[in-house]
């Protein structure tokens, strides 16, 4: 099922991701400052490629021959997170007398 991105403000998103790194559970990946930049790769891609299914989506974000399995499930991981938020933000703008 292709995907709709709704309109993402960055510097919300770094906010969201960093109290959730501190607060909920630190992000996969290697760090707040390494999986931020697959967290931007992530929105850039849903974005750029709105039609894209959930598998091809996720293929923007695994790419490399030498890619480590451990990786590629830390990249599988915060494609998840992602595109969970996508979702929660899509509805939330969506909801009659939404504010968001």
């Amino acid at each position: 099922m292709p995907f709709a991105a709704p309109a993402i403000d960055l510097e919300a998103e770094y906010q969201f991701w960093q109290v959730y790194d501190r607060v909920v559970r630190p992000l996969p990946g290697g760090g707040f400052r390494l999986a931020w930049l697959v967290l931007q790769a992530v929105y850039r891609a849903r974005a750029r490629y709105p039609a894209d299914t959930h598998k091809a989506a996720l293929s923007r974000v695994l790419f490399g021959t030498n890619m480590t399995d451990a990786r590629a499930a830390e990249l599988e991981e915060l494609y998840g997170l992602v595109s969970r938020r996508l979702a929660a933000v899509a509805v939330r703008t969506l909801a009659p007398g939404s504010t968001a």
